[in-house]
């Protein structure tokens, strides 16, 4: 379902193709050739072929080897390594630092900025060459999207939503003061469209019919997609007053989900949010088990996030059982990680799709192509294509054979530029904000009775 309008739709497609054209300016082709490419439409994988890319642009899309003409500006033989498109992360708050948040309370807007940029960067090397904002403050995500688009830096594509739009009182209504009401509601979606806003996130568990209705019809009215922070009962009725997509969906019920493959409404699950101490164990162990544990930050660090938003047994379970069911119904389903940095938490939430029982297929289609067409870019992005965008990730092993293949990364290409895989010299990983801060007071407290936090208790549904 996309109620994007021609206009809205025009706009994005316009400033795609001019931040394209500011990056791929007097670039030359550049052909990978000996590929596997796994196109992101759900075909198999089409062995032995060559990309022709020609500045931002893939030109060229042909089985065999490629006979240079000597125009090229690169050839680059891949050696059989497989090319799916670039991934998108469809839930990030570029500054968040879970478990850090209120230690973080004093920070300084400059800091945040900076923090967010790095997160976004650094997201970019690990394959995410497009990303959802789904709240932020004082509109950073648009001030990146904007330096992105405007050739200051190198980092990726960004559909910002600035703040969400909440109740008072309602989830996240201590960010910025609640709208209340059908106008208030309307000048605060308008409002943040005016500020650059490509995305409109609502959190309608509070929002009374008319207040959720005016919501979604103002930002349709706009062209731009609307999202829900959701749990039911107020999951049915944002799908049944025509949501474009749903985050979370805590509690998701048979009816919801049917209601959804019936509409076409695309579902977020950020099931990596939603695990049991069971479960962090099993991602853990697999993890190991696969030679992926050598980084000892990252476990360490991982693994601290995963507690910090621990979740019962039963929660954890039915999550993890409604996105298989999704699945299986034909939800268009969405990769969303919730939880930063965009780039190591987004591969573990395409690795918990398939530990959840949705297929490498359907987890790479909800990574790529499904994101492009949520947000009306179908036609430029999401799948390896003649005429698209060349947004492209390669790995040394196939992903369709173990997801977690995905950390076999060795190129990623936006708008058909590589993208340097080795940060500056001096550059901090996200991850390094986090030693620098140390463990948050808070999280130690309450580190040893974690596993017996019921996080559906809280009744804004979690975070």
């Amino acid at each position: 379902m996309n109620h994007r309008n021609a206009l809205g739709t025009l706009g994005v497609t316009t400033a795609l193709l001019a931040s394209s054209l500011v990056w791929a300016g007097g670039q030359g082709i550049t052909v990978l050739t000996n590929a596997n490419v796994i196109d992101g439409t759900g075909a198999p994988v089409q062995e032995g072929m060559s990309i022709t890319i020609d500045g931002a642009v893939i030109t060229g899309l042909v089985a065999g080897a490629y006979a240079p003409t000597g125009e090229e500006r690169e050839v680059i033989d891949l050696a059989g390594a497989y090319v799916t498109p670039g991934f998108w992360n469809m839930h990030v708050h570029l500054t968040t630092l879970l478990p850090h948040n209120h230690q973080l309370n004093g920070a300084s807007l400059g800091a945040k900025v900076i923090r967010a940029g790095v997160n976004a960067m650094e997201g970019l090397r690990h394959g995410f060459t497009a990303l959802r904002s789904t709240g932020e403050e004082h509109y950073i995500d648009v001030a990146w999207q904007e330096a992105f688009d405007e050739g200051f830096m190198l980092g990726p594509r960004i559909f910002a939503s600035g703040e969400s739009v909440s109740p008072t009182a309602g989830h996240r209504g201590d960010v910025e003061r609640g709208a209340d009401g059908v106008a208030e509601i309307r000048k605060a979606v308008r409002s943040r469209i005016q500020n650059g806003a490509a995305v409109i996130k609502i959190v309608n568990v509070e929002m009374l019919p008319d207040e959720l209705e005016a919501a979604i019809e103002t930002a349709h009215s706009l062209g731009v997609h609307v999202t829900a922070h959701s749990r039911e009962p107020a999951v049915y009725a944002a799908v049944e007053a025509g949501i474009d997509s749903i985050e979370h969906g805590y509690g998701l019920t048979d009816e919801s989900i049917a209601l959804m493959a019936e509409k076409g409404t695309f579902y977020d699950p950020t099931i990596i949010c939603n695990l049991s101490d069971e479960y962090i164990r099993e991602r853990e162990t697999r993890l190991a088990s696969l030679g992926y544990s050598d980084d000892e930050q990252a476990v360490r660090l991982r693994t601290e996030i995963a507690y910090a938003d621990e979740r019962s047994p039963e929660h954890a379970r039915h999550q993890r059982e409604a996105l298989a069911k999704a699945a299986k119904a034909g939800v268009k389903l969405l990769v969303g990680s919730d939880s930063m940095p965009i780039g190591e938490i987004g591969w573990l939430e395409m690795e918990q799709f398939v530990l959840s029982g949705v297929s490498e297929m359907d987890t790479l289609i909800a990574a790529t192509r499904n994101p492009a067409e949520l947000l009306g870019v179908l036609d430029l992005l999401g799948t390896v294509e003649e005429g698209k965008l060349a947004d492209l990730v390669v790995m040394t092993a196939n992903p369709l054979e173990n997801i977690s293949n995905i950390r076999t990364i060795r190129m990623v290409f936006k708008d058909g530029i590589s993208v340097p895989m080795t940060p500056p010299p001096g550059t901090l990983r996200f991850y390094d904000y986090y030693d620098s801060l140390g463990p948050p007071s808070s999280f130690l407290e309450r580190s040893e009775s974690l596993s017996g936090f019921v996080r559906e208790g809280n009744p804004y549904g979690g975070r």
